[in-house]
């Protein structure tokens, strides 16, 4: 299995995701998940009207990571939520745009949040949020039929979203995914979001997940707020997370979005920010924990 991790760990130290590719040389990681993830906000090239300015972006991350002999393989969409009260198809053209470069950059999955708010409470608004989310990702599928990308949905927590509707296990995941009927449409099992929801040992919930598990972010936390922390900071039980992918024979990526390890911006002086050469140990650091996790059960793919 290949190990990867999320661009999003440097994206607050460079100026371009090109510049946070080349970030990784000599991290030891040689697969990397692309983050589109604010890139439905502020100056992103991907609101422009001009197609050229997200493609040069795009197009140079390339580069970086021919360059550095890296390859794309899982990406993160804009976290755009259409119930929020930005402009919907400006970001509606990024989050399409995002799944238009993953082809480009020859990705095969991208993972998305579905859309939540008051108007759908958990649990008992089920069915108006499945209605309301077929068509957002609705519209991301009818872009990925162009260009064959598989798009994932993600689970979260209680923590994370309080009273509204999100998909928190993997029967609400699964249940979407049939509602969808789409063959282009699976889900991302995210660790952290999982132990939030007081389960450490994951191993039933991806036998439950089984072929629909087309990616995962491996992250934990103390279970009572959303770290992004590497496995053996918090409560995730490694051993049974790679047990249960052994299991149901997951084909994807080890992701690792543990993009909170050592990147906490908690004061304003001058210890605010760890300098970039620490964060790019720290990163050292988080693969060498991927290759002893998969190489234990003798299943790392370099």
């Amino acid at each position: 299995m290949k190990i990867a991790t999320t661009i999003n760990e440097i994206m607050d130290y460079v100026p371009t995701p090109a510049d946070a590719v080349r970030s990784y040389k000599g991290s030891g990681f040689k697969y990397l998940d692309y983050s589109f993830y604010y890139d439905h906000k502020g100056n992103s090239p991907f609101l422009l009207d001009d197609e050229c300015y997200w493609q040069d972006q795009v197009k140079a991350a390339s580069d970086a990571a021919d360059e550095c002999g890296f390859t794309f393989v899982q990406a993160h969409a804009p976290g755009y939520n259409p119930l929020s009260s930005m402009d919907y198809e400006s970001c509606m053209r990024a989050m399409t745009r995002s799944v238009e470069a993953c082809h480009l950059l020859n990705i095969p999955v991208i993972v998305m949040h579905t859309s939540f708010g008051p108007q759908h409470l958990y649990p008992m608004d089920k069915a108006k949020y499945f209605e309301y989310n077929k068509g957002f990702v609705g519209r991301m599928l009818e872009t990925a039929e162009k260009y064959g990308v598989a798009v994932c949905i993600e689970n979260t927590s209680s923590g994370n979203m309080g009273d509204f509707y999100f998909p928190r296990t993997p029967a609400e995941m699964n249940d979407f995914i049939e509602y969808m009927d789409h063959p282009l449409l699976g889900c991302c099992w995210d660790t952290g979001h999982a132990v939030m929801e007081g389960k450490s040992d994951q191993y039933d919930d991806l036998k439950e997940l089984g072929g629909n598990l087309k990616a995962v972010h491996i992250h934990d936390n103390n279970m009572r707020s959303d770290q992004h922390l590497p496995p053996y900071c918090g409560k995730l039980q490694l051993d049974r997370f790679i047990e249960g992918l052994i299991a149901i024979d997951y084909k994807g990526v080890f992701t690792f979005e543990s993009d909170g390890f050592l990147n906490n911006f908690n004061c304003n002086g001058k210890l605010k920010t760890l300098p970039l050469e620490v964060r790019r140990s720290a990163l050292k650091l988080l693969f060498e924990i991927g290759r002893f996790a998969l190489e234990s059960y003798d299943i790392f793919e370099n």
